[in-house]
């Protein structure tokens, strides 16, 4: 048997983690004295902790590991790990993406651009939007899970044999701030207008009206230059906004070649 501290030593891990397992069931010691408390683990148990550490090393959740284990069930470890597989290409993917607007700045730098640089022609559109029947999911995620979620929204449209009848939005419902780890975001898909609403009940209306819109073409880490542009617009002419600013992605990052190239319409619900 060895004590905690011996097992810390061993598996590389800190005590401070050993009691965590402890406490959510993943791995509990072998034995606990009744009168000190002190824990204690078996030989067997080293195993398990390399094979939790293991696991931890390739991105799985603690609750995902739980349930490996539990099960010992290894069509499951394959699905997880076929899971963190794509999540790594895609975050791959998104990296070369990035290193393709890096590359494109710097030769704007290079060409005597200004480091600065804002868009000259960014103007915006009054519309008159029709009501739209979409699909959503609203959820409070960190920005860089939105592709996650929209995937979520595409397997319900599946699911329920629905069809695609428009490009992808994003509403956000923020009120005060926006945070980027934890944004209030509803991601909606247009589908059939003739849907039976009952279908699901994520299928809903989305009310239509007058909007101050901006078609941005660039990276999505620069549409904080339509929103300005847009909020300046309403101020200045006489406007207010009425309702939550949404983005309507034009093309998908997947049909595009670089972020320079993404085109996004920028919306914000108004009247006077």
């Amino acid at each position: 048997m060895y004590t905690i501290g011996q097992f810390s030593k061993i598996g590389r891990v800190s005590t401070k983690t050993l009691r965590y397992y402890d406490e959510i069931e993943l791995l509990k010691p072998m034995r606990v004295d009744k009168d000190t408390q002190y824990r204690y683990y078996s030989y067997e148990q080293v195993l398990k902790l390399i094979f939790i550490s293991e696991l931890k090393t390739y991105g799985l959740k603690l609750e995902e590991i739980k349930v490996v284990m539990d099960k010992q069930d290894s069509d499951l470890l394959k699905k997880f790990l076929r899971n963190k597989i794509s999540e790594i290409n895609e975050e791959v993917q998104n990296n070369l993406k990035l290193k393709d607007s890096i590359e494109e700045k710097i030769k704007k730098i290079e060409l005597g651009g200004n480091i600065m640089e804002a868009k000259k022609d960014l103007k915006v559109e009054l519309k008159e939007r029709e009501p739209l029947v979409v699909i959503s999911r609203r959820t409070i995620t960190s920005m860089s899970n939105i592709s996650s979620v929209i995937g979520k929204v595409f397997e319900e449209i599946f699911k329920l044999g629905l069809k695609q009848e428009g490009p992808v939005m994003t509403i956000y419902h923020d009120k005060q701030e926006f945070d980027v780890e934890n944004a209030d975001c509803e991601i909606c898909i247009p589908i059939n207008s003739k849907v039976n609403m009952e279908k699901s009940e994520n299928i809903k209306e989305l009310s239509g009206g007058l909007v101050a819109a901006i078609t941005f073409i660039g990276p999505y880490s620069r549409l904080g230059e339509a929103y300005g542009t847009i909020v300046k617009w309403i101020d200045e002419n006489g406007y207010k906004s009425v309702a939550a600013p949404f983005d309507i992605y034009l093309n998908s990052p997947q049909s595009v070649g670089s972020p320079e190239e993404f085109i996004t319409e920028v919306c914000f619900p108004i009247s006077k």
